[in-house]
């Protein structure tokens, strides 16, 4: 079974640049173009871990972190964010990796990796 990664981002060109790499990776990928249909296909589709863009229009990343927490606070949601500086800012929220989107995706998916392996461990015992 292939693993499945939900990316939020209002930048269509980010969206595709990860979904390709990811399929090009083996993953399954489902992509959203805001928070609001993120969090629709977060409840239907039940992916394994989520990249979700903090700046976005109409529910920002944030804000969508919070609502999915309240469902599920064990998913790994990694923020991806266009600014280093929004690094240091949302140290204190409950995502598990931040990144700027400028990174070397390997970087990326390596955590991505890891952190579906943990979530598995965890759901096993």
């Amino acid at each position: 079974m292939k693993n499945k990664v939900l990316i939020i981002d209002d930048d269509f060109s980010i969206r595709e640049f990860y979904k390709t790499f990811f399929v090009e990776n083996g993953f399954d990928v489902i992509t959203a173009e805001d928070g609001i249909v993120g969090l629709e296909y977060f409840k239907e589709q039940k992916p394994d871990i989520i990249l979700l863009d903090i700046s976005m229009p109409e529910k920002n990343g944030l804000d969508v972190l919070r609502e999915i927490r309240e469902i599920d606070e064990n998913i790994p949601v990694f923020l991806l964010t266009a600014y280093e500086e929004h690094k240091r800012n949302f140290a204190s929220l409950y995502a598990d990796e931040y990144f700027v989107k400028t990174k070397k995706p390997s970087l990326i998916l390596e955590r991505v990796e890891k952190a579906i392996e943990k979530r598995r461990s965890k759901l096993k015992s």
